[in-house]
């Protein structure tokens, strides 16, 4: 299936997958975002600190949530994030580790508005070792054909 897909609610199915796509993260990436959202966290930025304690430099959670929204999205015009749920983060993600971000559609639900349906679908975000180092849900509000 094409990233570019105009889809409606109808057109989705229940364990459909998508996503595969791959990024590494490297302590730019971290310097910068840390930079943007102005969290300086010693974990992320302090290399002494970080190796210390965690044996090298944390990723920031939120950019590694990023990271995996970003490699899963669908550019469907026909939907809209509805919002995210269970966000987890069971591994650490450290500068330097390649991240592979899947999808699967896991319920398909009717909305009270009788325009949208509600597609959910469960991101999975694995570094370079497929150790699960994200996990959430996405909700999405799609355009019914009717």
């Amino acid at each position: 299936m094409s990233l570019h897909t105009e889809r409606f609610f109808e057109d989705y199915a229940l364990g459909e997958t998508g996503g595969g796509r791959s990024r590494t993260v490297d302590q730019s990436d971290v310097n910068t975002f840390a930079g943007l959202t102005m969290d300086f966290h010693p974990a992320h930025v302090d290399r002494e600190f970080a190796q210390e304690r965690f044996g090298g430099r944390l990723v920031h959670g939120v950019l590694t949530f990023g990271l995996v929204v970003g490699l899963t999205v669908e550019y469907n015009p026909r939907a809209v994030a509805y919002g995210y749920e269970r966000v987890r983060f069971p591994g650490p993600v450290m500068a330097g580790d390649t991240i592979t971000a899947t999808s699967v559609v896991t319920e398909l639900t009717e909305h009270r508005r009788p325009g949208i349906g509600l597609v959910t679908k469960r991101y999975t975000g694995v570094n370079q070792r497929a150790e699960t180092v994200l996990s959430c849900l996405h909700i999405l509000a799609v355009d019914r054909r009717d």
